[in-house]
Protein backbone atom coordinates (compact mmCIF):
# COMPACT_ATOMS: atom_id res chain seq x y z
CA UNK A 1 0.00 0.00 0.00
CA UNK A 2 1.57 3.66 -0.91
CA UNK A 3 1.78 6.46 1.49
CA UNK A 4 -0.27 9.33 -0.05
CA UNK A 5 2.46 12.53 -0.31
CA UNK A 6 2.05 15.01 2.48
CA UNK A 7 1.75 17.68 -0.16
CA UNK A 8 -1.29 15.36 -1.02
CA UNK A 9 -3.14 15.02 1.97
CA UNK A 10 -2.99 19.06 2.61
CA UNK A 11 -4.24 19.90 -0.46
CA UNK A 12 -7.11 17.28 -0.24
CA UNK A 13 -7.52 18.25 3.73
CA UNK A 14 -7.81 22.43 2.07
CA UNK A 15 -10.50 21.05 -0.49
CA UNK A 16 -12.95 19.26 1.90
CA UNK A 17 -12.35 22.57 4.33
CA UNK A 18 -13.60 24.70 1.44
CA UNK A 19 -16.39 22.00 0.20
CA UNK A 20 -17.74 22.18 3.52
CA UNK A 21 -17.38 26.06 4.91
CA UNK A 22 -17.02 27.95 1.71
CA UNK A 23 -13.44 30.27 0.42
CA UNK A 24 -14.42 32.93 3.17
CA UNK A 25 -15.52 30.90 5.84
CA UNK A 26 -12.44 28.55 6.32
CA UNK A 27 -9.30 29.42 8.25
CA UNK A 28 -5.97 27.45 8.19
CA UNK A 29 -6.65 26.35 11.52
CA UNK A 30 -9.74 24.16 9.65
CA UNK A 31 -7.21 22.65 7.39
CA UNK A 32 -4.80 21.58 9.94
CA UNK A 33 -7.42 20.23 11.48
CA UNK A 34 -8.45 18.37 8.48
CA UNK A 35 -5.34 17.19 7.56
CA UNK A 36 -4.73 16.33 11.33
CA UNK A 37 -1.09 17.72 11.01
CA UNK A 38 0.78 20.35 12.54
CA UNK A 39 0.41 24.09 12.12
CA UNK A 40 3.85 24.24 10.60
CA UNK A 41 3.47 21.05 8.20
CA UNK A 42 0.52 22.89 6.66
CA UNK A 43 1.82 25.86 6.48
CA UNK A 44 4.64 24.55 4.71
CA UNK A 45 3.03 22.74 1.89
CA UNK A 46 0.46 25.81 1.76
CA UNK A 47 0.89 28.57 3.69
CA UNK A 48 -1.80 31.23 3.54
CA UNK A 49 -5.55 30.55 2.67
CA UNK A 50 -5.16 32.06 -0.55
CA UNK A 51 -1.82 30.19 -0.96
CA UNK A 52 -3.85 26.85 -0.84
CA UNK A 53 -6.77 27.78 -2.50
CA UNK A 54 -4.25 28.69 -5.86
CA UNK A 55 -2.53 25.35 -5.09
CA UNK A 56 -5.56 23.58 -5.14
CA UNK A 57 -6.95 25.01 -8.30
CA UNK A 58 -3.39 24.20 -9.79
CA UNK A 59 -3.56 20.41 -8.73
CA UNK A 60 -7.23 20.02 -9.85
CA UNK A 61 -6.67 22.06 -13.11
CA UNK A 62 -3.33 20.33 -13.79
CA UNK A 63 -5.11 16.65 -13.41
CA UNK A 64 -8.30 18.22 -15.55
CA UNK A 65 -5.79 18.84 -18.76
CA UNK A 66 -3.91 15.93 -18.23
CA UNK A 67 -7.55 14.10 -18.31
CA UNK A 68 -8.34 16.07 -21.48
CA UNK A 69 -5.45 15.33 -22.87
CA UNK A 70 -5.56 11.75 -23.14
CA UNK A 71 -9.15 11.98 -23.49
CA UNK A 72 -8.96 13.98 -26.98
CA UNK A 73 -5.71 11.38 -27.88
CA UNK A 74 -8.23 8.14 -26.95
CA UNK A 75 -11.04 9.37 -29.69
CA UNK A 76 -10.99 9.28 -33.17
CA UNK A 77 -13.50 11.68 -34.97
CA UNK A 78 -12.97 15.57 -34.32
CA UNK A 79 -16.17 15.33 -32.95
CA UNK A 80 -15.67 12.93 -30.56
CA UNK A 81 -11.93 14.32 -29.55
CA UNK A 82 -13.75 17.79 -29.08
CA UNK A 83 -16.65 15.71 -26.56
CA UNK A 84 -13.77 14.25 -24.44
CA UNK A 85 -12.18 17.36 -23.86
CA UNK A 86 -15.48 18.87 -23.19
CA UNK A 87 -16.70 16.46 -20.91
CA UNK A 88 -13.64 16.28 -18.76
CA UNK A 89 -13.97 20.01 -17.89
CA UNK A 90 -17.94 19.79 -17.78
CA UNK A 91 -17.14 17.02 -15.00
CA UNK A 92 -14.92 19.44 -13.23
CA UNK A 93 -17.64 22.04 -12.86
CA UNK A 94 -20.18 18.71 -11.87
CA UNK A 95 -17.56 17.58 -9.52
CA UNK A 96 -17.09 20.77 -7.44
CA UNK A 97 -21.10 21.41 -7.27
CA UNK A 98 -21.69 17.82 -6.22
CA UNK A 99 -18.57 18.16 -3.74
CA UNK A 100 -19.89 21.98 -2.30
CA UNK A 101 -23.40 22.10 -3.41
CA UNK A 102 -24.06 25.41 -1.05
CA UNK A 103 -20.32 26.54 -2.08
CA UNK A 104 -19.55 26.13 -5.56
CA UNK A 105 -20.22 29.54 -7.00
CA UNK A 106 -18.09 31.19 -4.24
CA UNK A 107 -15.39 28.51 -5.02
CA UNK A 108 -15.53 29.09 -8.63
CA UNK A 109 -14.94 32.83 -8.21
CA UNK A 110 -12.12 32.32 -5.22
CA UNK A 111 -10.28 30.49 -8.20
CA UNK A 112 -10.65 32.81 -10.37
CA UNK A 113 -9.70 35.88 -8.24
CA UNK A 114 -6.65 33.91 -6.34
CA UNK A 115 -5.26 32.05 -9.27
CA UNK A 116 -6.12 33.78 -12.97
CA UNK A 117 -3.33 32.45 -14.30
CA UNK A 118 -3.91 29.18 -13.70
CA UNK A 119 -7.55 28.95 -15.00
CA UNK A 120 -6.20 30.99 -18.22
CA UNK A 121 -3.83 28.82 -18.81
CA UNK A 122 -6.15 26.06 -18.07
CA UNK A 123 -8.41 27.44 -20.66
CA UNK A 124 -5.86 28.40 -23.22
CA UNK A 125 -4.72 24.46 -22.91
CA UNK A 126 -8.37 23.04 -23.74
CA UNK A 127 -8.17 25.38 -26.64
CA UNK A 128 -5.48 24.06 -27.78
CA UNK A 129 -6.78 21.02 -28.05
CA UNK A 130 -10.27 21.73 -29.23
CA UNK A 131 -8.09 23.85 -32.16
CA UNK A 132 -5.89 20.53 -33.23
CA UNK A 133 -8.92 18.60 -33.17
CA UNK A 134 -10.44 20.49 -35.57
CA UNK A 135 -7.83 21.62 -37.33
CA UNK A 136 -7.49 18.91 -40.13
CA UNK A 137 -10.85 19.07 -41.68
CA UNK A 138 -11.66 23.35 -40.59
CA UNK A 139 -8.36 24.78 -40.72
CA UNK A 140 -10.68 28.17 -41.48
CA UNK A 141 -12.81 27.78 -38.47
CA UNK A 142 -11.00 25.60 -35.61
CA UNK A 143 -9.79 28.79 -33.53
CA UNK A 144 -13.25 30.05 -33.67
CA UNK A 145 -15.02 26.72 -33.01
CA UNK A 146 -13.39 26.32 -30.26
CA UNK A 147 -13.67 29.52 -28.57
CA UNK A 148 -17.55 29.07 -29.35
CA UNK A 149 -17.65 25.23 -27.73
CA UNK A 150 -15.63 26.62 -24.58
CA UNK A 151 -17.74 29.73 -23.83
CA UNK A 152 -20.83 27.20 -24.83
CA UNK A 153 -19.22 24.82 -22.35
CA UNK A 154 -19.29 27.61 -20.02
CA UNK A 155 -22.58 28.29 -19.77
CA UNK A 156 -23.64 24.77 -19.16
CA UNK A 157 -21.58 24.99 -15.75
CA UNK A 158 -24.14 27.76 -14.40
CA UNK A 159 -26.53 25.47 -13.67
CA UNK A 160 -25.58 21.99 -12.66
CA UNK A 161 -28.67 21.00 -10.60
CA UNK A 162 -29.69 18.27 -13.83
CA UNK A 163 -26.15 16.78 -14.29
CA UNK A 164 -27.46 14.26 -16.63
CA UNK A 165 -29.54 16.87 -18.65
CA UNK A 166 -26.28 18.84 -19.02
CA UNK A 167 -24.82 16.53 -20.28
CA UNK A 168 -26.96 15.66 -22.80
CA UNK A 169 -26.89 19.20 -23.75
CA UNK A 170 -23.45 19.47 -24.00
CA UNK A 171 -23.50 16.24 -26.47
CA UNK A 172 -26.45 18.07 -28.79
CA UNK A 173 -24.30 21.11 -28.73
CA UNK A 174 -21.34 19.61 -29.57
CA UNK A 175 -22.61 17.90 -32.44
CA UNK A 176 -24.32 21.31 -33.51
CA UNK A 177 -21.34 23.25 -33.76
CA UNK A 178 -18.83 21.00 -34.94
CA UNK A 179 -20.95 20.09 -37.86
CA UNK A 180 -21.28 24.03 -38.53
CA UNK A 181 -17.41 24.32 -38.24
CA UNK A 182 -16.86 21.47 -40.45
CA UNK A 183 -19.38 22.21 -43.02
CA UNK A 184 -18.56 25.24 -44.52
CA UNK A 185 -15.27 27.65 -43.96
CA UNK A 186 -15.66 30.89 -41.98
CA UNK A 187 -17.46 34.01 -44.33
CA UNK A 188 -14.97 36.90 -44.64
CA UNK A 189 -16.85 40.07 -43.61
CA UNK A 190 -18.08 42.24 -47.05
Amino acid sequence: MSKVPTAQLVLDAAYRCFCRNGYRRTTISDIVEEAQLSRPTVYKYVGTKEDAVAKVVQSRLEQALAAAQAAASATGTPEEQVLAVLTVKLEVAIRLWHDSPAHAQELLSAATAQAPELVTDYVNGLAELLVSALADVAPDTAQQAATVLLTFTRGLEDELRDADAVRRELRAGVRMITCGALARPASSPA
